[in-house]
């Protein structure tokens, strides 16, 4: 099931991917660059002795190439509204020099936000996220790798997050600085997983493909007409529940939520969550089906990157709950990332947490039913 996982989280990623991609090949209006990095940073502990252990006995560095796409229609709406941004495919490659971690790779999808235009400014100020899948590491094993506390899987989710400062040497070429939040984990497909955080310090060299100027004004974009969007869903994922316990167990959300878009950049609103835990094997609750079942009302959030890709946010409240399935505290979050294929088919895959606690990741399709009458 590990390997189903992979592949659609990989079906995913291409396909925001590819939607950028059509995009721009469409209009011809982008810039292409190339971009590399190199990083140098800390492992946080989280206090217990073994991760000290590791900690100290570990030393990071890591390196990224990215290829990034420009929006540079001067048309183009989202163009316009986050200042011409970039949006690319990255590789990454690290090492702890402890072999009881490993030495992870990651393929991921970036965003690179500037915070204004850069008109003729040699400094530059930005923000930068980056979500896609790891691998290459050495997993916790009862035997061969005992110590390894962090990581109980080869193969994790990869979140970064950063502020940019860049500096323009020439027109082609432009030197970065960027620190932030790097986080690996597998959402508790597989214990342990307390998870690793970094806070990586990073200097890059960017180099641009394309010839052609970035218009760097603000163009008038068209008034936002308000609508409503009323989403169905199915999410289905899976856990592991007890390390004395190699199974994994299906876990599936069934949602529902009213939203309204209120701006380019903004849709909230509420709704409704049902929750499945197939019984496992540490359960205390097999005797009883209703059990199985949890209900939340959910309050949620979306960013909107552009027309196609945007960021769910999303604080829930149970209105009943069983901690025989780690449903821990009385609330949960959900962060991750969502991707519209048309006006109507979607597909997402979040994360679903307790106090910051992974409970597991949630692999979306979902149906959108609304009458956006914007033109992007």
């Amino acid at each position: 099931m590990h390997k189903i996982y992979v592949f659609v989280f990989l079906l995913a990623f291409v396909s925001v991917a590819y939607g950028q991609k059509k995009d721009t090949l469409k209009t011809k209006r982008y810039v292409k660059y190339l971009d590399l990095r190199f990083e140098n940073g800390i492992m946080l502990s989280n206090g217990k002795p073994y991760a000290d252990d590791i900690v100290n006995n570990s030393y990071y560095n890591g390196l990224d190439f990215r290829l990034g796409f420009r929006m540079t229609d001067p048309d183009n709406v989202y163009s316009n509204i986050y200042r011409r941004p970039t949006l690319g495919l990255g590789f990454y490659a690290s090492t702890f020099h402890n072999e009881d971690i490993g030495k992870p790779n990651a393929i991921y999808f970036y965003f690179d936000i500037p915070f204004a235009f850069e008109r003729n400014k040699r400094l530059i100020f930005s923000y930068t996220g980056a979500f896609g899948l790891s691998y290459n590491f050495n997993a916790y094993d009862s035997i061969s790798n005992p110590t390894n506390y962090f990581i109980g899987s080869e193969k994790n989710c990869y979140f970064h997050f950063g502020f940019v400062m860049g500096y323009k040497i020439t027109d082609k070429f432009t030197l970065s600085f960027t620190t932030g939040l790097k986080h690996f984990s597998n959402g508790s497909f597989k214990k342990p997983n307390a998870g690793i955080n970094l806070i990586p310090f990073t200097v890059g060299v960017r180099y641009k493909l394309n010839k052609e100027d970035i218009l760097q004004e603000k163009k008038e974009i068209p008034k936002f007409i308000p609508f409503y969007i009323c989403n169905v869903s199915v999410a289905a994922g899976s856990k592991h529940y007890d390390m004395d316990d190699e199974r994994n167990y299906l876990k599936m959300t069934y949602g529902f939520n009213y939203l309204r878009q209120f701006s380019y950049k903004v849709r909230f609103g509420g709704g409704l969550d049902v929750f499945y835990s197939a019984p496992h094997g540490i359960s205390n609750i097999s005797g009883n089906k209703k059990n199985y079942i949890s209900v939340a009302v959910v309050g949620a959030y979306e960013w909107v990157m552009n027309k196609n890709l945007s960021v769910p946010i999303d604080f829930g409240v149970y209105l009943f709950r069983h901690e025989g399935n780690e449903e821990l505290t009385p609330y949960y979050e959900r962060v991750g990332m969502k991707y519209r294929f048309n006006s109507n088919i979607f597909s997402a895959v979040t994360i679903k947490a307790h106090k910051g606690k992974a409970d597991y990741f949630e692999w979306t399709l979902g149906y959108s039913f609304n009458k956006d009458k914007n033109r992007y």
